[in-house]
């Protein structure tokens, strides 16, 4: 069993991968060295075991480099790949994790992109 701390490892390189296609899908301007990914205590990943269970609960942040008006779809774009990543989950003994929460909101400041998470599945 992969410890907790690679297991956390492997959903940050997951995610930023998923934002980064998304980002790039959507043209978005961004400094890709930039880009932080934090996590908040709320988040839990218990996969996988009898009770498997995940959320991702936290904020990206990043630089922009030029204007960019098109966070709603940027948004869109990232809800949407919740429940497609899940659906290629493979758990032990016919398990599957369901969406039960997708929320995803995108802040833009200037030059600062903001976006906050909370993804959980059960």
């Amino acid at each position: 069993m992969p410890s907790t701390e690679l297991l956390w490892s492997q959903f940050r390189r997951l995610l930023l991968g998923t934002v980064a296609e998304a980002m790039l899908a959507e043209s978005v301007p961004v400094d890709f060295r930039s880009i932080r990914i934090v996590f908040d205590d709320d988040s839990a990943f218990r996969v996988p075991r009898f009770d498997n269970y995940m959320r991702f609960k936290g904020h990206l942040e990043a630089r922009l480099v030029a204007p960019f008006t098109r966070a709603e779809a940027l948004a869109r774009r990232i809800e949407r790949a919740w429940p497609e990543l899940l659906a290629v989950v493979d758990l032990p003994v016919g398990d599957r994790l369901d969406p039960t929460r997708t929320h995803v909101t995108l802040e833009i400041a200037g030059d600062a992109l903001r976006l906050a998470f909370d993804l959980e599945a059960d």
